[in-house]
């Protein structure tokens, strides 16, 4: 079992190459459709007549147990030679991929607009597993170990969204200007799997032998869809539907109420909450197993099943998966013309110990930039969940956008997170923006 443990976690990690989506982008005003993934508001008094997005992706993997230098990992060594290790008894690991199809926003008139988007999104989590283990099982073990009481969690889920956006300006004066959106999106449930112990020990008794090495379980496990730790990549075959909900608010303190070269505000403020909503997997099984058993190397590697060595509690032929729920804070100063500081904070809303959670990892970013109509640049500075101090650049040119928010530690150092972000649209702005 802890081999095939090791296996699951490198599976997750290899789901991308790489919580957050788009660092730094989506803070521009000239972001367009990307803007309306964190509020749907963003889309209406915007520059353009229209934005449309072609193809534009996201990756993110972080850890506190695994950190690199992107050097090393561009020379394509072997990742357990150059990747500094720090394990403690609660170890995360995290994935987010983000890929946003074809898409675009266009005004209804001065006070409406709507957005279609399509989206591609998947998340994969190891969290709180003792970082010691993880380590003794990298290898073949030889030697005797024990861990009592695990809780970790261990899961992956991937959909698709189709969703339709509407904003629409609240109040509009030479001073405060505010405004309202709503994103509602049919959401498709790709896949869904996952592990949860509970109070799980594991003791490995190694005599050299695999007919004699023993491994003694006890505690419980919960699964869903399926049947052994190596099924994560031959998953019993499920997919799921449910619908999600994004509602933002976005206010703005002006200076004037004309028209200029530059935005017109002062000061912004935004407030939104994406993601409410969950996918049921009604052709999905949950189980819940008494892990109980002794078993040798050798037994286990002619039948791996839970079911072989685990007895079944309660099980059931569907489950839900909450959408990870995230309030977004956000404020953005215009210092001088076209010289911009934003704060962000994307807050996580379901709880992570929870079988299946699926959630983003706490962020809070400060971004400074600089923006005209054509050209942008940013650079994100982020403390993220679990990864730390994360620094990087991004930029955005006519309908090209590409951005790092970690490029800066892995060049300069080590990192405990990677991330890209790509993308390209075109934009067709309206005469006076």
């Amino acid at each position: 079992m802890s081999k095939n443990l090791f296996l699951f976690v490198t599976f997750i990690l290899s789901l991308t190459i790489q919580s957050q989506s788009f660092f730094g982008s989506q803070y521009d005003n000239y972001a367009g459709i990307y803007s309306v993934l964190n509020n749907p508001a963003n889309i209406v008094d915007s520059p353009f007549r229209t934005d449309i997005n072609i193809s534009s992706a996201s990756l993110f993997a972080g850890s506190d147990y695994y950190a690199v230098k992107l050097g090393d990992v561009l020379n394509n060594s072997d990742f357990e030679d150059y990747a500094k290790k720090t394990p403690t008894n609660s170890n995360n690991f995290y994935t987010n991929v983000d890929i946003l199809g074809p898409s675009f926003q266009m005004n209804i008139n001065d006070k409406s607009a709507i957005g279609f988007f399509t989206r591609a999104r998947g998340i994969g989590h190891a969290s709180d597993i003792d970082g010691v283990f993880f380590e003794k099982i990298q290898d073949d073990v030889e030697q005797d170990f024990n861990v009592d009481n695990q809780n970790f969690s261990l899961a992956t889920n991937s959909w698709f969204e189709i969703g339709l956006s509407y904003a629409r300006i609240l109040l509009n004066n030479e001073k405060h200007f505010l405004k309202g959106g709503i994103s509602v999106k049919y959401i498709g449930g790709i896949y869904s799997g996952y592990i949860k112990a509970r109070n799980l020990s594991i003791s490995y008794d190694y005599t050299g032998l695999e007919i004699t090495n023993t491994t003694t379980t006890s505690g419980e496990i919960e699964t869903g869809n399926i049947s052994s730790l190596e099924s994560f990549d031959d998953p019993i075959e499920n997919t799921g539907s449910g619908f999600g909900t994004d509602i933002g608010f976005t206010y703005e303190l002006r200076a004037n109420g004309s028209n200029t070269n530059f935005n017109k505000y002062l000061l912004k403020f935004g407030l939104s909450v994406t993601d409410i909503g969950s996918v049921k997997f009604k052709d999905g099984e949950k189980v819940l197993y008494e892990a109980d058993a002794s078993y040798t190397d050798a037994e286990y590697a002619i039948n791996d099943d839970f079911d072989t060595y685990y007895t079944r509690i309660s099980e059931s032929r569907s489950f839900n998966v909450s959408l990870p729920t995230a309030l977004h804070l956000n404020a953005d100063w215009n210092v001088y013309e076209k010289y911009y500081l934003n704060f962000n904070a994307d807050l996580n809303m379901n709880k992570e110990t929870k079988p299946n959670s699926n959630y983003i990892k706490n962020t809070t970013s400060l971004t400074p930039r600089y923006e005209s109509k054509w050209f942008s640049i940013y650079l994100p500075l982020s403390i993220v969940q679990d990864s730390g101090f994360l620094s990087g650049f991004g930029f955005r040119a006519g309908p090209v956008t590409v951005g790092s928010g970690s490029v800066f530690n892995g060049l300069f150092g080590y990192t405990n997170a990677i991330d890209v972000h790509v993308g390209l649209k075109i934009p067709i702005y309206q005469s006076t923006k």
